[in-house]
């Protein structure tokens, strides 16, 4: 198991999206954003699952988060809300396709998509957040 590979898989697996065509995938979570629609992820949190009496494992959350920039034109915001339906859709099944990511995670769990609104660079983006849960087995190892 290794971090950066899950890391790695998620990014190969956010980036084989095809509709909509994301222009990019980033790694970690953006300060600005030039072209639209594009995908983030970073890392949100970790905590200690179990332990046993010689390793600890853990749960480590990542937030995946699409950006849509916004338009004052009516048909092309409603041309986004197909978009967003669709990476919520595909966001979901892409990281549900490879639950232990090539082996660097025991198993993870997607979280419930959720979609609103942000401004970032004096844009109006819609977003769609989606938690992605991973959890490790024995990641921590007990020195007695």
């Amino acid at each position: 198991m290794s971090r950066s590979g899950a890391l790695a898989q998620i990014d190969t697996l956010l980036a084989a999206i095809s509709d909509p065509a994301f222009v990019s995938v980033y790694r970690g979570e953006p300060l600005a954003i030039s072209g639209t629609p594009v995908l983030a992820f970073w890392l949100t949190g970790r905590t200690s699952d179990f332990e046993t009496l010689g390793d600890i494992g853990s749960r480590v959350t990542v937030m995946v988060r699409a950006y849509f920039r916004m338009q004052d034109s009516p048909d092309v915001r409603e041309s986004i809300e197909e978009e967003v339906w669709d990476a919520m859709y595909q966001i979901d099944s892409q990281l549900r396709s490879d639950a232990d990511l090539g082996g660097n995670v025991t198993d993870s769990s997607v979280g419930a998509a959720t979609v609103g609104y942000t401004n970032m660079s004096g844009g109006v983006f819609r977003t769609v957040s989606v938690p992605y849960e991973m959890e490790l087995y024995g990641e921590v190892t007990i020195t007695p």
